[in-house]
């Protein structure tokens, strides 16, 4: 996966950072990322944790 994130795609679960604003946003399964709640603008999502983030623990599995 592309990082950033676009809006609308399936990640596995994690934080997401919103490369507009900076809001936090926790993903509990793999689902769509949604548009920012905070200030709803055309806006990415940076993974913080998770399967797409640098902090993943295991970067090479298959998911």
């Amino acid at each position: 996966m592309a990082d950033p994130a676009p809006i609308g795609s399936d990640v596995s679960a994690g934080t997401y950072r919103c490369t507009n604003c900076g809001y936090e946003l926790g993903v509990q399964s793999a689902s769509s990322l949604p548009p920012c709640p905070k200030c709803d603008g055309p806006n990415a999502w940076a993974a913080v944790t998770g399967g797409d983030s640098p902090k993943d623990p295991y970067p090479d599995r298959n998911s």
